[in-house]
This record gives structure tokens, C-alpha cells and sequence, in this order.
């Protein structure tokens, strides 16, 4: 995967990210999916899940609660959970939950998204407003690695109540100092009602993170995009020293798939 796109259908919105060559991270709650960024984990729907799997959760457990504590001791701690049955408990699953989704909550990192491909019918429709939009491709070279220390991450789709193991799998790389893995847990996890997105999102703290002009690489014009936005978009890139290669939907390449027409400086 060679670049990452971004569909628009607001124009201001495209004219400060090309003129003040910069990206925008929103706040969860702007999302139009109103599940989005929500915890989609709970003890509760895991209690039938492998025993071994609870024997990690409740070893970590240990872990966190008693600092220090020898690994042994851990899980010396995690047998006599399981011989208990409190990974059956309804009580204490249902209060664990509410514990966890208090502390999930205080995690609020600011969110740029993207997808793998440009291609994609519906969010040409959703999102770049029935074709009257662009689509903006990044180098994802460029994004990580940098001095801006931009970090992306696929988005996992789930059908169902995200299973123990990817909770056990957030506490062990929290564990080993990655202190993301939480945040990673409820941002990056969506309804598989969402696949065909193919989404990759990049987490800040920031509002707005800087880039260089190389980054920005190409602008795709939809099919239905009008002249007005065509000439905005035109005029903001003049300044650039190295400007993005610049396409437009052609339907008469292909009736059955989105196909692009590269345009030249007369075009």
C-alpha cells in the first residue's frame, strides 16, 4: 500500500488543508456513526469464552493490582480465580464492566481518517457528496517516521463483542510500555457494518498536524465537481514549489468500475 486517500466534500475544509498544508484530527464525537469510538468490549459477553484466555486476563489482573508481584504469584492468583468461577460470576462481570468502560472513557485522542483505496462507489456517494467532491491521496511514506511523528493504524471491523483475547492482547502491550494499546482498543474498532471502508486512522493530541508538500501527492476530482471548486483548488496550489498530480473521474473508460483520467496543465 502505497498511499492513503481522504474523501471531502467540503471545500473550505480542502482549501486549509492544501493552502495551510496541514491535516485535521477530530474529536470522536463529530463522527457520523454514532457507535464510533465507543467501548465494544465487556467482560459480561466474554464469559463463555476459552478458559486458558481467562487464566491471561486474570493473571494480568493480578498483575496491575498488586505491583511487584512475581509472575508466579500472578498466576497462583489467576487458578484460584478460575477454580471460583469468577469469570461466571454475573455480578462481578457486569460491575467490571462499568469499571472499565469509566476508565476507557478518559482516553479522548483526536482522530484523522483514511482509506486504503479511492475507488470505493459509496463514499464517493457518502462522503465527496455524490461525486461533486475530491479525493486527497497521501504518500504513506511520508507519514511515518517524520519529524511530525504521525503513527497510523488499520481499523479492526468486528460482527460481534470484541473477544477476550483482543482485550488480553491490549493489557500485555500496555504492559510492555505501549500505553496506546487501550486507546487503540476503542478507536480503532468498528462494526463490520463498515469493512468496505478499508479505514487507517491517525491518532494525535493535536488538532491540526503539519505536512510537507511531498506528502500530499494527488487530488482526484469527482466526476460531478464543479468548475467553482476545480478553480479554488487550482488557485491554492500556485504557491506550492512541487504540486500533487491532479485526476478526474472518467466514466467512459469503464461502466462497471471507477476508473481516473490523469489532467494536464490545460486541462
Amino acid at each position: 500500500m502505497t498511499f492513503l486517500y481522504q474523501y471531502h466534500r467540503n471545500l473550505d475544509y480542502v482549501l486549509d488543508t492544501i493552502v495551510n498544508k496541514r491535516l485535521y484530527f477530530s474529536a470522536p464525537s463529530d463522527f457520523n456513526d454514532p457507535f464510533d469510538c465507543r467501548p465494544k468490549f465487556s467482560l459480561f459477553s466474554c464469559k463463555n469464552d476459552a478458559e486458558n484466555v481467562w487464566r491471561r486476563y486474570f493473571s494480568l489482573l493480578a498483575k496491575h493490582q498488586y505491583p511487584g508481584i512475581s509472575n508466579a504469584e500472578a498466576e497462583k492468583c489467576a487458578d484460584a480465580e478460575i477454580l471460583n468461577g469468577k469469570h461466571r460470576d454475573k455480578d462481578w462481570l457486569c460491575g467490571s464492566d462499568e469499571s472499565i468502560k469509566e476508565e476507557l472513557s478518559k482516553i479522548a485522542p483526536r482522530i484523522c481518517c483514511f482509506s486504503k483505496f479511492p475507488r470505493n462507489a459509496m463514499m464517493w456517494a457518502h462522503y465527496a457528496d455524490n461525486h461533486k467532491g475530491v479525493v486527497l491521496q497521501f504518500k504513506k511514506a511520508n507519514m511515518i517516521g517524520n519529524d511530525t511523528s504521525y503513527r497510523g493504524f488499520d481499523v479492526e471491523y468486528y460482527d460481534k463483542p470484541i473477544p477476550l483475547e483482543r482485550y488480553v492482547k491490549a493489557m500485555e502491550q500496555t504492559e510492555s510500555g505501549d500505553e496506546a494499546a487501550f486507546g487503540r482498543l476503542i478507536y480503532l474498532t468498528k462494526s463490520s457494518d463498515w469493512t468496505s471502508e478499508k479505514e487507517v486512522r491517525f491518532l494525535s493530541r493535536e488538532i491540526y498536524m503539519a505536512f510537507p508538500e511531498t506528502m500530499l501527492t494527488g487530488i482526484i476530482f469527482g466526476s460531478e465537481c464543479s468548475v467553482h471548486w476545480r478553480d479554488h483548488i487550482y488557485t491554492a496550489l500556485s504557491a506550492w514549489s512541487t504540486r500533487p498530480s491532479l485526476f478526474k473521474e472518467d466514466s467512459s473508460i469503464s461502466s462497471i468500475k471507477l476508473c481516473f483520467k490523469r489532467l494536464g496543465k490545460g486541462d
